[in-house]
């Protein structure tokens, strides 16, 4: 079994879930089914229903774990309509996994055009199927929109001197590939590689990817309806990988147990132990999060 995207803080997760009645999880966010199999490994009565938008990886998980045969519901799907496709009370649902990070695969085919450092077309969508491109994206925007776009969710210096150099490039040529994008953000920033320098690269694709999938688009009205749609002692796992992310869950987490409508679990947040990030290096921004309804 071949499982390329490596399962982020996994022994927190099943930490976390061995406090519920271990019965029903949904993990919304399968990916290949790395979080998926190790919970049905570990709570051997338990079912999973397997929730991913891109269908891509929903095919290739489904082999992935076909061997847990019938203990498994697979869903193509955001995990914002899950309260909507699913009454998450009957049955009762034991715990809730989101992992919303992107996976090994997606990164590494040149067909999604996820990574700065493979080459291929400017797409991001992780529903191939709908919404707009980031080619589309960066071809029709305005330069206000896109300084506003790369500032909010890539918190990308010079985000206004960004967006004018992509308007001047795309009145020669349009934008088809992240090559061009790479080479041109190298060219504004003056990128030289050094040991333990991010590429500038990545928090404009992280811009991109974010505003293509309208990721944080009704996450805050999502995590306001857990109480009132999860029953009492279900625990919620969120693990974020960017602070745009991070900040919303935490302030939401905090406020409903503010309000009495749930527990946070400690701790808060949790982060991924050293030999982990050793062995995953992209797990070093991971938090996890996690709380149990009241």
């Amino acid at each position: 079994m071949n499982f390329p995207h490596y399962p982020v803080m996994s022994r927190e997760v099943l930490d976390i879930f061995a406090g519920t009645r271990k019965r029903l999880f949904v993990d919304c966010t399968l990916g290949m089914g790395g979080h998926c199999r190790l919970i049905l490994f570990a709570f051997s009565g338990a079912r999973v229903i397997a929730i991913d938008q891109d269908g891509q990886s929903l095919a290739r998980a489904r082999e992935n774990l076909r061997e847990f045969g019938r203990r498994i519901r697979f869903h193509q799907g955001d995990f914002l309509s899950l309260f909507d496709d699913f009454d998450c009370e009957h049955p009762p649902v034991s715990g809730i996994l989101v992992d919303p990070g992107i996976s090994t695969a997606q990164l590494k085919d040149p067909r999604r055009g996820f990574s700065h450092s493979v080459d291929g077309p400017l797409d991001m969508r992780k529903d191939s199927g709908s919404g707009p491109t980031a080619a589309e994206v960066l071809n029709s925007l305005s330069e206000d929109e896109l300084a506003d776009l790369f500032s909010r969710y890539g918190e990308v210096a010079s985000s206004r001197r960004l967006a004018k150099a992509i308007i001047e490039k795309r009145l020669f040529s349009p934008w088809k590939s992240t090559v061009q994008l790479r080479r041109l953000i190298e060219e504004l920033f003056g990128w030289r590689p050094r040991p333990g320098r991010v590429h500038p690269a990545a928090q404009v694709f992280q811009a991109l990817r974010i505003f293509v999938n309208r990721e944080l688009e009704g996450l805050e009205a999502w995590l306001e309806r857990l109480p009132s749609s999860l029953p009492s002692g279900c625990r919620v796992v969120f693990l974020t990988y960017h602070s745009l992310e991070d900040r919303v869950v935490k302030r939401m987490f905090r406020q409903l147990q503010r309000q009495g409508r749930a527990a946070l679990l400690p701790p808060f947040p949790a982060r991924p132990r050293g030999d982990e990030i050793e062995e995953n290096l992209a797990s070093r921004s991971a938090k996890l999060r996690a709380l149990e309804v009241a």
